[in-house]
């Protein structure tokens, strides 16, 4: 990490110059060992690797013309990189034999790294594909604050403007899974993969231990012979260089009426543009005229929004003539930065396009198409399962495989379950009301009270809906897209409220305490709380998820205590800095848990929020610790059922539960320090702490979204869950020894 700073003053005028650069690299394992049944490796070569770079220049002149008039323009640029890829990422695709699009480049060179080649009982290769981004962002701002009588104006504005460059080559180096169901020992390895008792001794005579060793041979023997059971690889070159301009205007008055009342109005405006690419290889899928491309009939990706415009109102008032009581509120629109994932890297939880980048263009139109081995499971050009299917067009993926024969094989430009991605035309900009009113009453010198009523209500949110869902019409099933797999469409549609009752209780310096403790109860609630990886239940009726927000917390209680031990005068020498300088300190948080949705697995949706409650959900439920688990049993699953289907469609009907209904752990962690200061001189201390977490040692276990497994159970802490375990917050007791030098 590198920085630099420098001022240059004179009377008027003052400048300051910064510079800071910093870089790093973090290289570890995804996680557990396909060997165990986990999607990883322990491979050290294929580790993930994750270097970073980031650069941040700023320039802040600030000038006085006046006791009334000043002004400060700011000026920055902010660098970020960070790629993901394997820990050696020095493997030929190409010279290895294997196929590579021509297309898949990273800055005009070929992509290098190692295909992922999954084998039934061994350590898998080639798990990080290269991705990741680049972007750069500069902005210009300017703000002059302008005195006169009763009035303090501001207003100002800023440009701002975006480059990003994505590189996902998910699948770029392919896919090819080997597990031992291909040759003709097929029928062996199937019956001696089996988990019965006794084992078979025709199996033992093979010199199989059991039904692991059993499969991990039959995949070994399928790679030797190039037999695959599934393959998948990315055709076509997903990188996109895309420029985003926005820029804001805005004026406020702060005018004092009188000692009593003050009032703070203004207007903002604010502008995010659409993303482009002078590349022209930005292509749209519009509902009824199909894919256009950005600069050659299309002007832009969805209509530029230019209807920000940002109200806000505030006041505060003092009833009284001792100013002991206040009474604050406000109301104010605020729109929201345009989040780019959505476009170029949503993640679908099913098979579709990962986003825009994915949609065909060019002459004659080419999509960055995934080829693979199931024609109903995967996106475009996909081909029948079994030996002989792995290839694209007349050209082998896998040294070996047969040319492809099977009917399926679509030339290039058939659109058989080609999938696409949509921004709607009426996309517009998300914007939320913020309010609220309190009440604060000071309790002599040393206390405050405060509390008070905080709202929000946000619209126009991003919503992901699969627009070629199968339809009923007139008892036949019926696709609005027939030529084409699933279309995901990004829209602005969804909506939130959130609406909370907040107070908090201020002690300041009383016979050296020190404490803040506040409560809030709130109550969050809308269709969707991700704005990646998650799709609305049904495109024709988007409310039918509206329910408790995946962030839902109820109650919130937290205080924050510190007490400096009184100072013995009589103390000198080495007795004070024995008895003196002592101070402890507690931090208690406490809130209630985060809903969970009940789903089914067999969604086309993704979500699955298509279930019923046939029975109690908490039947012989006791939510304490089971070793057995090891865990809890937070809910009982046989409660639940799938919801009846659609003949026609095949799609689930809704059933009756709500989404995120039910609530799972709370969550409470005491933690407390100790703290010695010691004076050497009049200008050097040490100061000594002991730190303890979770000092009742209770065990948190994750709560929300993800947190509940199929069978009922939550088996993780919060700590696992959220990927910091045995350190963050609410995890295990421990203890931190802690000395500092102050001087």
């Amino acid at each position: 990490m590198l920085a630099f700073h420098q001022r240059s003053t004179n009377d008027k005028h003052h400048l300051s110059l910064r510079w800071f650069g910093g870089q790093g690299d973090q290289t570890a394992p995804l996680g557990g060992s396909p060997a165990l049944g986990t999607a990883s490796s322990n491979l050290k070569f294929y580790f993930e690797d994750a270097p970073i770079h980031v650069f941040n220049y700023s320039a802040v002149l600030n000038s006085t013309f006046s006791s009334r008039f000043t002004n400060q323009i700011l000026g920055g640029a902010n660098y970020f990189n960070q790629v993901f890829h394997d820990f050696n990422n020095s493997f030929d695709t190409q010279a290895l034999g294997l196929f590579l699009s021509p297309d898949a480049t990273n800055h005009g060179q070929p992509i290098h790294g190692a295909p992922n080649i999954r084998i039934t009982g061994f350590e898998q290769i080639g798990l990080t594909p290269p991705e990741g981004r680049s972007d750069l962002t500069w902005h210009v701002t300017d703000i002059v604050s302008y005195s006169k009588g009763a009035h303090q104006l501001r207003f100002g504005g800023e440009v701002r403007q975006a480059h990003l460059n994505e590189f996902y080559h998910r699948r770029g180096t392919g896919k090819f899974v080997f597990d031992g169901t291909q040759g003709p020992w097929s029928a062996t390895i199937a019956n001696c993969s089996k988990n019965v008792t006794p084992y078979p001794a025709s199996c033992t005579a093979l010199g199989f231990s059991g039904p692991s060793d059993a499969a991990a041979v039959g995949g070994l023997a399928d790679y030797l012979a190039g037999d695959v059971s599934s393959s998948t690889i990315a055709v076509g070159n997903p990188e996109r260089f895309v420029v985003v301009n926005a820029y804001n205007l805005f004026f406020q008055d702060g005018w004092k009426i009188s000692k009593k009342l003050s009032l703070n109005f203004g207007m903002r405006y604010e502008y995010f543009g659409p993303l482009h690419s002078d590349r022209k290889d930005i292509a749209n899928f519009i509902p009824g005229r199909g894919f256009a491309i950005q600069g050659a009939g299309l002007d832009s990706v969805f209509p530029p929004d230019r209807n920000n415009f940002a109200p806000r109102f505030g006041f505060a008032y003092q009833p009284t003539s001792k100013g002991d009581l206040v009474v604050r509120g406000g109301i104010g629109v605020f729109y929201d930065q345009i989040n780019l994932n959505p476009f170029l890297d949503f993640r679908p939880p099913i098979t579709a396009s990962q986003g825009i980048e994915g949609n065909a263009f060019g002459n004659p139109l080419f999509a960055v198409s995934t080829y693979g081995a199931d024609r109903a499971g995967q996106t475009s050009y996909n081909w029948g399962s079994g030996p002989g299917q792995a290839q694209f067009g007349n050209v082998s993926i896998f040294p070996g495989v047969q040319v492809c024969s099977d009917p399926n094989c679509a030339a290039i430009g058939d659109p058989k379950g080609l999938s696409a991605y949509s921004v709607s035309q009426n996309f517009r900009t998300p914007y939320f009301y913020n309010f609220n009113l309190q009440v604060e009453k000071s309790l002599g010198n040393a206390a405050l009270f405060q509390v008070g009523y905080v709202g929000s209500q946000a619209r126009k949110l991003n919503i992901v809906t699969n627009i070629n869902q199968p339809e009923n019409v007139g008892g036949v099933k019926t696709l609005p897209f027939p030529n084409f797999g699933n279309i995901l469409q990004l829209n602005s549609i969804g909506t939130s409220n959130y609406n909370s009752l907040q107070s908090t209780f201020h002690i300041r310096a009383w016979h050296g305490l020190s404490s803040q403790v506040g409560y809030t109860w709130s109550h969050a609630l809308d269709e969707i709380s991700e704005y990646r990886a998650v799709i609305a239940d049904d495109a024709n009726n988007v409310k039918r998820d509206y329910g408790n927000g995946d962030y839902d917390t109820r109650h919130l209680f937290s205080a924050n205590i510190t007490y400096a031990l009184p100072k013995a005068g009589w103390a000198r020498g080495w007795s004070d800095r024995l008895v003196n300088g002592w101070q402890l300190s507690s931090l208690w948080v406490l809130h209630s848990g985060q809903p969970f949705d009940i789903t089914r697995t067999d969604s086309p949706f993704g979500n699955g929020n298509e279930v019923n409650l046939v029975g109690d959900p908490f039947a012989g439920v006791s939510h304490s610790f089971n070793k057995s688990i090891p865990g809890v049993q937070w809910i009982n699953a046989s409660a639940f059922s799938a919801a009846a289907t659609d003949p026609v469609t095949g799609l689930s009907l809704p059933g009756n539960v709500a989404r995120n209904k039910y609530v799972g752990p709370s969550y409470k962690s005491v933690d407390f320090s100790v703290l010695k200061n010691i004076p050497i001189t009049e200008r050097v201390r040490v100061q000594l702490r002991a730190e303890m977490f979770n000092l009742f040692n209770r065990i948190n276990f994750a709560s929300g979204p993800g947190a509940v497994n199929s069978d009922g159970t939550i088996t993780d802490t919060i700590g696992d869950f959220n990927g910091a375990p045995g350190i963050g917050p609410g995890e295990p007791f421990n203890m931190q020894i802690v000395a500092k030098i102050i001087f």
